[in-house]
């Protein structure tokens, strides 16, 4: 009934039309507002008077999901190719990140490891406050708990020298089901750009452990998992 009136029509003018109570007609304008298929704007009353609340059709909903498979296919024909370039433009977003936060906090990047336990946990608690802000709904599983199980993503033994974050809330989860090399590379790469950068800023000292990052995606339906690894 919205979409046959060229203009917008208020509440009162399509309860007269169809015969109904107003109230159940602003019900099911209200539901259809927040589905996104019609959205309300002021209606002025000739003369004098508060402006009356209409509503207009949406003609033509965005839809994202069709843009972003085409922007996922333009990153290449394969998905080895995918991957590598949306891991590398990970990788930039967590530089520019970091250049960013140095430049709104005048942050030296000093940061005060006195061992490589100390340089592991920074590190973890620097990705985990990162992914928190993104909206991961990270968990930063502790290291006084139980060795973690070895994993394949890894390709080494766990034990004192793994961190690991649970990531409960992927903020892309449908787009990382369908187009997961694109998704997860570019999660892949920003959670090892956070430990690149983590690594170049302020001192960096000659004991500190080279820590890589791996990811995996989807170890239970709505949980991914990221592993700091100090070798």
């Amino acid at each position: 009934m919205v979409r046959e009136h060229e203009g917008a029509v208020d509440a009162a003018e399509l309860a007269s039309q169809i015969g109904v109570h107003v109230t159940t007609v602003r019900f099911h304008l209200d539901a259809l507002c927040d589905d996104g298929a019609i959205t309300r704007t002021r209606m002025n009353r000739p003369g004098a008077g508060r402006p009356r609340t209409g509503y207009l059709a949406i003609e033509e909903r965005v839809d994202y999901r069709t843009l972003a498979d085409v922007l996922a296919m333009e990153l290449g024909q394969t998905v080895q190719t995918r991957a590598r370039r949306a891991q590398h433009a990970g990788h930039e977003w967590a530089v520019r990140m970091a250049a960013s936060r140095r430049a709104g906090t005048g942050d030296g990047g000093h940061t005060p490891e006195s061992d490589d336990d100390d340089a592991l946990d920074h590190a973890a608690a620097r990705t985990t406050d990162a992914f928190a802000r993104m909206g991961f709904g990270p968990e930063l599983v502790s290291a006084a708990g139980p060795p973690t199980p070895p994993s394949a993503d890894s390709g080494g033994p766990a034990g004192e020298r793994e961190r690991i974050i649970r990531l409960h809330a992927c903020p892309v989860r449908d787009l990382a089901r369908s187009h997961p090399e694109v998704v997860c590379g570019v999660h892949r790469g920003l959670l090892q750009g956070l430990l690149d950068t983590s690594a170049t800023e302020g001192d960096r000292k000659p004991h500190r452990p080279d820590i890589s990052a791996h990811l995996e995606p989807f170890v239970e339906p709505e949980l991914c998992v990221a592993r700091l690894v100090a070798g």
